[in-house]
């Protein structure tokens, strides 16, 4: 008897974090069983894991149609999909359709969806044993109905049982299509297998789950990354050592980049930016900031950072946590701005929301170096984690139980 297949699947979502989650499983998982990966981003996946012994594919996925209106942003995880294709019956079964080609080109064992909801809709109706992986975000608390991405403000509630229930009927249609069973609720389609959630409780996007999911599975810590990129190191002697990871585009970037060019010339400021543009080098020329276009090479940066800087995504805002490093975050949607709500409930950090710009940002970093708070809360966690088995390991034997 062969090794099972393993198929991954990631659909929704950009750039490196879903990468490294898939990678870090992979390697984990080794040689027990044969390793199919269909990726959004095929070319990020092999610029994260270029020797990673892996079948990769692409993955059926539709385009994102921007809200129309700010008064039509998604406001929830089922909200989201009708903005990724599931807005009407027709385009999600065919979606649907082509992944169970896929599915029958592969023949997985096990379907392991890290933000395929698509997937996880296609495996119902093909009959197919799934798992699911995600930080929080990617694996919300499976209530009736799901919670609110911004749980704490009022009438949102509402507002995202009404549009749950609209995705919920195309669903349904799309599955009727497809000859599959009906969902009974929307969380339906994250059961039916293992649901593994690869964060901490400090820092889950969705605060205390119990909340929303009074059973809710365990949490079996982070997958972080932080071996890939760029090595470098502090200059010596630097008064502080700021590590900021920040997307090119848009407000927050050019905000953090402003406070960050404005930092003090005998601080240390290194600014991992992909895709950065060549003129940004040059204009940060003279002063603290060194530009990496590119990820840094996170673990040794780490030990004697003093500042993390970022847009609050959960794998890089867990990596400042578990190295004892204060952060600010400067998110740019509402996944990052759950994350920044996070750090600053928890003590770790600060985070900024709404309007603003480099004035505002740089008074926050001012604010978490000039406090003892964040560093202490940050490495009493830290210390509390040390020691934990990995989540890689966990997430790996989890999968492997259930081919």
């Amino acid at each position: 008897m062969g090794r099972p297949r393993l198929l991954f699947a990631w659909e929704l979502g950009a750039h490196f974090g879903h990468v490294s989650k898939m990678a870090e499983i992979a390697r984990a998982v080794g040689g027990r069983a044969e390793i199919f990966v269909a990726a959004q981003e095929p070319a990020s996946f092999r610029a994260l894991a270029p020797d990673l012994p892996v079948t990769l594919l692409p993955a059926p996925f539709s385009p994102v149609r921007p809200p129309e209106t700010p008064e039509d942003r998604a406001i929830s995880y089922p909200d989201v999909l009708r903005h990724v294709g599931w807005h009407e019956a027709a385009p999600l079964a065919a979606l649907a359709e082509a992944w169970g080609a896929l599915f029958g080109l592969v023949r997985p064992d096990l379907i392991v969806a890290q933000a395929a909801p698509t997937a996880l809709l296609a495996a119902r109706a093909a009959g197919l044993r799934v798992a699911t992986v995600g930080s929080g975000y990617d694996a919300p608390p499976r209530a009736e109905p799901m919670p609110p991405f911004y749980f704490w403000l009022e009438g949102q509630a509402e507002k995202a049982a009404a549009r749950e229930a609209a995705v919920l009927e195309t669903a349904n249609a799309a599955l009727g299509l497809r000859g599959g069973t009906e969902l009974g609720v929307f969380a339906d389609l994250l059961r039916g297998g293992p649901f593994l959630l690869s964060t901490f409780a400090e820092i889950d996007h969705y605060g205390d789950r119990k909340r929303f999911e009074p059973d809710h599975p365990p949490y079996l810590g982070q997958l972080v990354t932080l071996d890939q990129g760029a090595a470098l190191d502090w200059r010596k002697g630097a008064a502080r050592r700021v590590f900021a990871y920040l997307r090119p585009g848009g407000a927050a970037f050019d905000a953090g980049v402003e406070a960050l060019a404005a930092r003090p010339k005998e601080e240390d400021v290194i600014l991992a930016a992909p895709g950065a543009p060549a003129a940004l080098k040059a204009r940060l020329e003279g002063g603290p900031v060194r530009l990496v276009d590119g990820p840094a090479r996170l673990g040794p940066l780490l030990e004697a950072c003093d500042l993390g800087v970022s847009h609050g995504s959960n794998g890089v805002a867990a990596a400042f946590v578990l190295a004892g490093v204060p952060q600010v975050a400067l998110p740019t949607q509402s996944e990052q701005v759950m994350i920044a709500r996070a750090l600053g409930e928890g003590g770790f950090g600060l985070g900024l929301v709404g309007r603003y710009g480099a004035r505002e940002a740089g008074a926050a970093i001012d604010r978490v170096l000039g406090s003892p708070i964040p560093r202490e809360r940050a490495g009493a966690l830290a210390k509390r984690m040390k020691g934990a088995r990995p989540a890689a390991e966990a997430i790996a034997d989890a999968l492997m139980e259930a081919v």
